[in-house]
């Protein structure tokens, strides 16, 4: 089996934006938690931004996981 560098480029540059998402995530929700339990803890409105840019994280990576590269799988019209 060989490997193609520009193969791992790609993959080495894939790994270092989603950790830098998957930080900004964790660190921006982690502080409107916090704001969330401050201002009204009554409603934990913060679940749904949660949810909301979570799923955009998990289908970002399945995506990038399965090869979804618009470059590949769809032709220029």
């Amino acid at each position: 089996m060989e490997i193609n560098p520009a193969h791992t480029d790609k993959r080495r540059l894939f790994a270092r934006w989603f950790c830098r998402r998957l930080t900004t995530y964790t660190v921006i929700c982690a502080f409107l938690a916090f704001v969330n339990w401050q201002t009204s803890p009554h409603y934990w409105w913060v679940l749904w931004v949660i949810a909301g840019w979570g799923l955009n994280i998990v289908l970002s990576l399945v995506y990038y996981l399965f090869d979804c590269d618009d470059e590949r799988n769809y032709r220029n019209y």
